[in-house]
């Protein structure tokens, strides 16, 4: 988490150990969804599925 926290996300170390965890994998989902390293589960259609 540290790396990570670090390293790809640009968080000093103090803010990484105030932050839940649940927070910081918030976050670093959403980066590896921005980042196009993972995509994001579909859950149902919805109008963005359209063509």
């Amino acid at each position: 988490m540290l790396y990570i926290g670090a390293a790809k996300l640009g968080y000093s170390e103090l803010e990484l150990f105030c932050m839940t965890p649940r927070k910081f994998f918030k976050i670093y989902n959403e980066y590896l969804d921005l980042n196009g390293i993972r995509k994001k589960e579909k859950k149902g259609s919805s109008i963005d599925d359209l063509p």
